[in-house]
């Protein structure tokens, strides 16, 4: 089975995560998005993969190379212009009008819904398109798609056919036939929700929703993003993380704890880590790979990228440490990202100064 990565987007809602790096190479716990999006594909019998790429291709391109670590074929659909969810699945056509079914997916989220079980059932509905749907929460963000009480989708964001129905919140996978590809125009920014499916379904054409009632974690904000990471590694249902399984909840690359550091669920330290003794870890802590806490530090609900150093008596809630930054001693922060000066090429009236580096507000 083929699959369509869409990965092109400029990732604005993430800045200032975004400067220099495409949004579906951030990482995650211990692998980047892009990279789990892959595997988790692969998982449920994907073999072949496009990625689309405009913003910062490369970030992307050095990551994933031709797909053979990750196990599947991996071809790159490069825009010189923002296409669009269909224009950019237009763009690579060849690869799938004769694929059969085939699955179009965000990049942006992490989830556990058994994808094969939701293909079987859209092979035998004799739909042109499945969404995977999550039941919807309060306070929702996004435009409510509303199912019929037999499947079908009647609305997307209010566009569709009229009738009855229950709100739920579509979740970035679509599982798609060929023959939807013919109503996609060539060479022009195209949206499939906004444009395609509510003609369809005006046409009488059968679009499903498939109710995913498990985990679903959307991250396309530094807010939603850190905490959408850190539910990840509690979830620890990522097989990859079980041998690094020290306590529960506690995963250790080739990492020793000082005896004297406390260490409460979630926490992942990434090969090459060092912390100093009387350390403290709570709320949930993701460190990279070859980073540095200085002693006496108190980290709560908190990710640090590969290569960060944090200086002796920091304390840091709620925040966000890119690589290459240090945090000089006895920095007290709450609800920041802090990443570095050089190369910024955003607004600074928002910022503060930590050090050398800025310190922007989680949002």
């Amino acid at each position: 089975m083929k699959a369509m990565v869409l990965a092109a987007g400029l990732g604005e809602r993430m800045r200032p995560l975004t400067e220099g790096r495409a949004k579906p190479s951030l990482p995650l716990v211990n692998r980047p998005i892009i990279v789990q999006t892959l595997i988790y594909l692969r998982s449920h019998g994907v073999d072949e993969a496009v990625i689309n790429l405009h913003y910062q291709p490369e970030s992307i391109r050095g990551l994933v190379g031709d797909g053979s670590r990750i196990g599947l074929k991996v071809h790159f659909s490069e825009e010189q212009t923002i296409l669009g969810t269909a224009g950019g699945l237009k763009k690579a056509e060849a690869h799938f009008r004769d694929a059969g079914t085939f699955i179009l997916i965000n990049s942006d989220f992490a989830t556990d819904c058994d994808l094969t079980t939701a293909v079987e059932g859209h092979r035998l509905s004799k739909a042109v398109s499945t969404l995977i749907l999550a039941p919807r929460r309060g306070g929702a963000e996004y435009s409510p798609v509303v199912m019929d009480g037999e499947g079908r989708i009647i609305s997307i964001a209010g566009a569709g056919r009229e009738g009855d129905g229950e709100a739920f919140t579509f979740t970035g996978i679509h599982i798609l036939e060929p023959s939807i590809l013919a109503t996609i125009p060539a060479g022009v920014r195209y949206e499939i929700n906004r444009e395609v499916y509510p003609v369809l379904m005006h046409k009488g054409a059968l679009i499903r929703g498939h109710v995913h009632p498990g985990f679903w974690r959307e991250m396309g904000s530094p807010r939603l993003y850190l905490e959408g990471a850190l539910e990840v590694l509690a979830q620890g249902r990522d097989p990859t993380l079980e041998p690094l399984k020290q306590a529960d909840g506690v995963y250790l690359d080739g990492v020793a704890l000082p005896v004297n550091t406390v260490a409460g669920p979630p926490v992942f330290i990434g090969r090459g880590s060092s912390l100093g003794p009387h350390c403290s870890l709570q709320g949930g802590v993701i460190i990279g790979r070859q980073c540095r806490v200085g002693a006496g530090s108190a980290l709560r609900s908190t990710l640090v990228w590969d290569g960060a150093r944090l200086g002796d008596k920091v304390q840091l809630a709620d925040c966000i440490v890119t690589s290459g930054v240090y945090v000089p001693p006895m920095t007290n922060l709450t609800g920041r990202i802090l990443f570095r000066v050089d190369g910024y090429q955003g607004k600074k009236d928002h910022l503060e100064r930590v050090g050398t580096s800025w310190a922007a507000r989680l949002t």
